[in-house]
């Protein structure tokens, strides 16, 4: 890859932390939070089942080990900001991804911590 795109890239990816934190701040001050089953769910298959299915199918195939791990903790992050700012745009169940978001982040302590442990 070019330097010139290296470093574009590098400072796009130092920014989008940031970025997404202030995101989810401006998504979550401007909602009202709820937790019910639906949003429950929602985070369990986010958090939990989606990364464990992921990583069986991995296994099986015979994925390495290294691999595996990176995988599996990326899509064991957090629900993204981006499915609640398009809700908020279109106006279609706003409440519920914004509380998704929340949880989800909120369990991730758990969850998260649990994949890091179990995959080293």
């Amino acid at each position: 890859m070019p330097s010139q795109l290296t470093s574009t890239f590098d400072l796009l990816g130092k920014g989008a932390g940031g970025v997404a934190i202030f995101a989810a701040g401006i998504v979550l001050g401007t909602r009202h939070l709820s937790f019910n089953q639906t949003i429950l769910g929602t985070v369990l298959l986010k958090n939990i089942v989606f990364p464990l299915i992921v990583l069986l199918i991995m296994w099986i195939a015979g994925t390495p080990a290294v691999l595996r791990r990176l995988v599996v903790i990326a899509l064991a992050i957090p629900t993204a900001t981006m499915p609640s700012t398009l809700a908020i745009r279109f106006g279609v169940n706003e409440k519920e991804l914004a509380s998704t978001q929340f949880w989800s982040t909120a369990f991730s302590l758990v969850t998260l911590s649990a994949f890091v442990l179990a995959l080293a």
